[in-house]
């Protein structure tokens, strides 16, 4: 028995509901778990699972940064000497060709991310189940590195970009929803922000596929990508989904986690969610929230700089010191590497001291960064001061992306009020997406023709002041409040959360007593095969003693 407080006030719900916690051990023994049920439902394996197809989805992409001028050059046949891969002689000759081809190359792959993530939001939002649409994005990127490998003409190479962002459209979504259904919200920014830093690693690993292109063939990166989409595949195929697998196979974990139970569990999540195929989020809700529409066009100027760099740097080490494929790919490499470390950083900053100040601070270092990245040429010094502005530029842009996926989460809690539900999650990692992909379609296409225009230099100032203009939105819209540094108390509202009382009436049944600080609401479940949910009161005063 709960003894009540004078001054408590008890509500009983008349309403009764089915248990979803079976009554004893024997009950659960009836299900057959699947073959290494433990492995592939963890934690770990779901974060590997979502890691790994960002990882293969970014190299995919990759490989094209630094080829794409050198593939555009072969099927425009404008290099005929392909035996001496020191110089294309066709980048230099042809530089305005090569450079609004290439531009446009680049730009089909926003156009396709752009064209499917309003479609895998929505279909995000309505199934629980995220590994059937990531099998059709895996299988869509494995078709597209085939139709690049096997292109002959110009064409050919649109239709195969604009199928990639259509399939990197699918797995961004549900890689991003696979790690919010599995972790809390106030853990968001050091998990997406550990999973983002697959991005800049598969850049890594995919940009020295220009030694492959240069010393095996074009076909040799493509085969490459292939590779890793099938083990992505594999692992698509193995892992069993929380949300959509029986509750009574999780039974066990369940009850070897009472830290969990004091906050939420993941079936607590199911219970008040919505149903499949309803929705109480809608576009037009998230929409209106300036805060949001601030994180996106955050994300839609990263975009933009990352993606005017791909086709004009390659081109840039080219035509200033003569890199092929090969050394404009491993130059890049002192962009991505301190990318990486940066995101993991900044994710666990923006849960510590809030996300203001960490995109404050990158607006400000990538201002200055993203302006020198354009001074070093033949007349003023070698191509070796570029290492250094890179590193600095993977680091603030880095930095300026870390904010945007715990805004996005808080800006969805906000709308789903005091349910548990994430219903309005998947659209808007779509919509983050769709303004990464308005980002990676206007970039490619004003730097290939302001790089012909007015040179390298000025492309780099104009990108410069785009972050610059962008620091008076930051401060009023991003984060919680006008204050630059907000502590998250998360960690100490869980030590003060009192324990989970458990009082064993016989072998069969359990009562657990859960209290909830914010509400002061003591709900006490009762887990047999019907019960009738019991909602117990508290006043401040009377909680306080």
């Amino acid at each position: 028995m709960v003894p009540l407080h004078p001054h408590v006030s008890l509500s009983v719900r008349t309403d009764t509901i089915t248990s979803s916690v079976p009554s004893s051990t024997a009950t659960v023994q009836k299900y057959k778990l699947p073959f290494l049920f433990k492995y592939r439902s963890s934690k770990i394996f779901v974060f590997w699972t979502a890691a790994v197809g960002l990882f293969t989805s970014t190299f995919v992409h990759s490989i094209l940064f630094p080829l794409s001028p050198f593939i555009v050059a072969r099927i425009r046949n404008l290099d005929k000497d392909w035996a001496d891969h020191s110089k294309s002689t066709a980048i230099t000759a042809n530089i305005e060709m090569t450079s609004r081809d290439t531009g446009i190359l680049v730009a089909l792959y926003a156009v396709g991310l752009l064209s499917g993530s309003p479609l895998f939001g929505w279909l995000g939002d309505r199934i629980k189940q995220r590994r059937l649409p990531m099998l059709l994005g895996t299988i869509a990127s494995m078709a597209a590195n085939l139709l690049f490998m096997l292109s002959t003409t110009y064409p050919m190479l649109l239709i195969a970009r604009f199928l990639q962002g259509v399939s990197n459209a699918c797995v961004w979504t549900m890689c991003l929803c696979l790690i919010a259904d599995n972790w809390p919200k106030d853990q968001l920014g050091v998990q997406m922000g550990k999973l983002v830093g697959f991005y800049p690693l598969g850049m890594m690993v995919g940009l020295p596929a220009g030694v492959l292109y240069s010393e095996l063939g074009h076909g040799a990166p493509f085969i490459a990508s292939m590779i890793l989409s099938a083990i992505d595949l594999l692992m698509r195929l193995v892992i069993i989904e929380r949300s959509s697998a029986p509750k009574e196979w999780f039974y066990d974990q369940d009850l070897q986690k009472d830290t969990e139970k004091r906050t939420k569990t993941v079936d607590d999540d199911l219970q008040n969610s919505p149903e499949p195929g309803t929705s109480r989020v809608t576009w037009v809700q998230l929409l209106k929230q300036p805060r949001l529409i601030v994180s996106l066009a955050l994300t839609a100027i990263v975009a933009t700089v990352m993606s005017a760099f791909e086709p004009t740097l390659s081109m840039r080490l080219a035509q200033e010191w003569g890199f092929n494929a090969a050394g404009c790919s491993l130059i890049v490499l002192a962009y991505m590497i301190p990318s990486i470390i940066a995101s993991i950083v900044c994710g666990w900053l923006c849960d510590r001291y809030g996300t203001k100040i960490v995109a404050l601070v990158s607006l400000l270092l990538a201002t200055p960064s993203c302006l020198l990245i354009g001074f070093p040429s033949q007349e003023r010094g070698s191509f070796w001061l570029l290492v250094p502005t890179l590193i600095m530029g993977g680091i603030t842009i880095a930095g300026c992306q870390a904010p945007v996926f715990p805004e996005i989460a808080k800006v969805v809690d906000k709308e789903n009020g005091s349910s548990n539900s994430s219903d309005g999650l998947a659209r808007s990692y779509s919509l983050f997406n769709a303004a990464y992909g308005v980002g990676m379609c206007v970039g490619p296409l004003i730097a290939g023709y302001l790089y012909a225009s007015i040179g390298f230099f000025w492309l780099c100032t104009i990108l410069s002041m785009l972050f610059f203009c962008f620091i008076p939105l930051a401060y009023l819209f991003i984060g919680d409040g006008r204050k630059f540094i907000v502590r998250n108390a998360a960690a100490a509202a869980a030590a003060a959360a009192p324990a989970t009382a458990t009082d064993h009436h016989d072998a069969e049944t359990v009562m657990t007593a859960e209290a909830d600080i914010e509400t002061n609401t003591i709900v006490i479940v009762v887990p047999e095969s019907n019960l009738s949910l019991t909602t117990v009161t508290v006043p401040d005063e009377a909680n306080s003693k």
